[in-house]
């Protein structure tokens, strides 16, 4: 967290590339320390809203794809990279690692 802490005061000097992994880790560690304070049934029904919502994006990109609309693609990617965070986060508190994450 410090290290993150200390690339959040450079982020000017960050390339998008690490603002992206920066992002992520931090989301990472909101839903970390969220879910390890939780009860296994209020993390199983997140599990299942963000399975939902996974196939809710997936569908949405789909569209977009077919509509060759590129803006609604790129906002929709970023929706489900972050998804995906929470979902995999949320499976290692778990201990639902049948896929490698």
């Amino acid at each position: 967290n410090d290290k993150i802490a200390g690339l959040r005061a450079e982020e000017d000097e960050l390339t998008n590339e690490l603002k992206v992994i920066l992002a992520g880790s931090e989301l990472q560690s909101i839903m970390l320390t969220s879910t390890l304070v939780n009860s296994e049934a209020q993390n199983r029904d997140l599990l299942e809203k963000f399975e939902k919502r996974a196939e809710e994006l997936n569908k949405r990109y789909e569209e977009a794809s077919i509509e060759g609309n590129a803006e609604l693609k790129n906002h929709t990617h970023a929706m489900i990279w972050t998804n995906d965070i929470r979902l995999d986060t949320i499976k290692w508190v778990l201990e639902e690692d049948d896929e490698e994450i």
